[in-house]
């Protein structure tokens, strides 16, 4: 399918409040019941979000001295040995003002902010580095720095400095052990069942918009872009060595895109797959929306610093945060508890950037969420099968970050037997809950084609996503106090087709809406 190119999407400045006024002027014969505990919600969060962001941005020095060094790095370094290390300072960014401006000044302006508060916080620890030839990179995102190849000296000078929180060995992540089918001629159905359960075929019927203007971004294995399913769809045409649209900070691919895992791939097939009936399969929840892609996992294992590269990458692809996407998919993570890259998730959702997780394959223990999916700022997926019965290996919560604003999981998609793209040109049937990450990002992209407002919007598209689920079933981990959803389902199954009742507004655009670009339109009611 031919598909509009469009670098922007959002325009105006549209916070919660004008997306409140905008859909009440809209929307005409009242709020349903979910409308209202949805404005009522946001408007509670939305403070939450400034009163968090000025907090990070408050905190002062920590104590220096080796008690800085994470022990058990600091044991290894004590014993004469060597390794990667990352240190952490203290101040972070107050990014709180970048909620209440518009697509194009948001990016620049959320860059701007990490790159000032880390050239000045990190200054003194470049020099050191710098004056004995040590390798290493700064990060802007949660405001670090790796090194390569430290010792016991080094950790001491730097964690003396009085901006250094901490330093920590690396963490070393992986991508979840999907169970998968491979495909036969004849055997796969021709149309995804998790389409249809999450009422993506039912959105594209009804709103006749299958995610045009919005660009998506996988963030694990790479992807192989030339997929049939897939190559209409990459962002940057026929060049898979574009760096608007390709990062590999390890360098796996030697310079042009490649996935020599497969989860990538199966990926973005569930996102943005192909709706073209000559195809074998068609996997893609949102067929009009576009991809971009950064490698952080150089094998089944993610590295760190390739992780960490991926976040700052996304933040600004090719130098230019006009290049960011709108949604992005972590199919990776481990452990739980760890809040390590909580820093960098709070960056792209101030850069307008949707968080869309995986809860992880620990269950069917309670108190399984692992680390990304597990933050109050990520919008984790639970997994069930097209029977929507939970899947026995869905992580449920809940999570040691709490239940306030969000109960854990957030709400559950399909997950089970989904087949969807693999290299080369195949296909492939994949269990997990990052394929139910994936169907959360893809139906944000539906979901933000054609509710303009909502577009950067993050805590507000939490809201609607949750609001729009009518409920979970029984789970077998409990609920929290508050009685908002439970620990196994969240608050229930993903309806996008509900949620495109309530929040996709009749409006009429002008100036370039059918062309996908929205960045200059006026909107009337019919």
């Amino acid at each position: 399918m031919q598909r509009a190119r469009s670098p922007e999407v959002a325009t105006g400045g549209f916070g919660i409040g004008a997306c409140l006024g905008l859909s009440g002027r809209l929307r005409r014969g009242g709020l349903t019941a979910s409308r209202r505990r949805w404005e009522m919600a946001s408007k509670s969060r939305w403070l939450r979000v400034v009163a968090l962001a000025v907090g990070l941005a408050g905190l002062g020095a920590a104590a220096a001295g080796a008690d800085t060094i994470e022990a058990d790095l600091w044991s290894r370094l004590e014993a004469g040995l060597t390794a990667d290390f990352v240190v952490r300072f203290a101040e972070q960014a107050d990014l709180s003002t970048a909620y209440r401006m518009g697509w194009h000044e948001r990016g620049g302006f959320v860059v701007a902010a990490l790159r000032e508060v880390a050239d000045r916080s990190q200054a003194a620890a470049r020099a050191i580095l710098d004056a004995r030839g040590a390798s290493y990179r700064p990060f802007l995102a949660g405001n670090e720095i790796y090194v390569r190849t430290g010792d016991a000296a080094l950790a001491t000078a730097l964690a003396e400095l009085p901006d250094v929180a901490g330093i920590r060995a690396p963490r070393e992540l992986s991508l979840e052990p999907f169970s998968t089918a491979a495909w036969t001629e004849g055997e796969a159905p021709t149309l995804g069942w998790g389409l249809v359960d999450s009422g993506a075929t039912a959105f594209w019927s009804a709103f006749g918009r299958q995610g045009e203007g919005i660009v998506v971004a996988e963030m694990s294995s790479g992807v192989q872009w030339n997929h049939p399913a897939l190559e209409n769809a990459y962002h940057c045409g026929s060049d898979p060595a574009d760096p608007s649209c390709w990062f590999d900070p390890s360098n796996i691919c030697g310079g042009s895109m490649c996935d020599n895992v497969g989860v990538g791939t199966a990926m973005a097939g569930i996102m943005v797959g192909d709706d073209d009936p000559t195809l074998t399969y068609q996997a893609g929840m949102a067929p009009g929306a576009e991809w971009i892609a950064c490698k952080a996992c150089e094998t089944s294992s993610c590295s760190m610093f390739a992780i960490e590269s991926c976040a700052d990458w996304l933040l600004q692809p090719a130098g230019n945060p006009d290049n960011r996407p709108h949604v992005v998919v972590v199919a990776w993570g481990g452990g739980g508890g760890d809040p390590w890259f909580e820093a960098k998730v709070t960056a792209w959702r101030a850069a307008g950037i949707f968080p869309s997780m995986r809860a992880g394959n620990g269950g069917p223990g309670c108190a399984s969420m692992e680390t990304p999916g597990d933050y109050q700022v990520s919008f984790a997926a639970a997994a069930h099968d097209d029977t929507r019965t939970i899947a026995s290996f869905s992580s449920r919560g809940p999570s040691v970050f709490g239940h306030e604003p969000h109960t854990k999981p957030n709400l559950s998609a399909p997950g089970v037997s989904i087949w969807t793209s693999v290299p080369t040109n195949d296909w492939s049937a994949y269990s997990g809950t990052s394929p139910a990450a994936a169907h959360v990002a893809g139906a944000v992209a539906l979901l933000w084609s054609c509710a303009g407002y909502l577009v950067r919007d993050v805590d507000a598209t939490f809201e609607v996503l949750q609001a729009t689920t009518g409920g979970p079933p029984a789970g077998n981990c409990g609920a929290p106090p508050d009685g908002e959803g439970n620990y196994t389902y969240g608050y229930g199954f993903l309806n996008v087709i509900q949620a495109g009742v309530e929040f996709c507004q009749p409006l009429l655009f002008a100036d370039g809406f059918e062309s996908g670009d929205m960045s200059a339109w006026s909107a009337t009611v019919p």
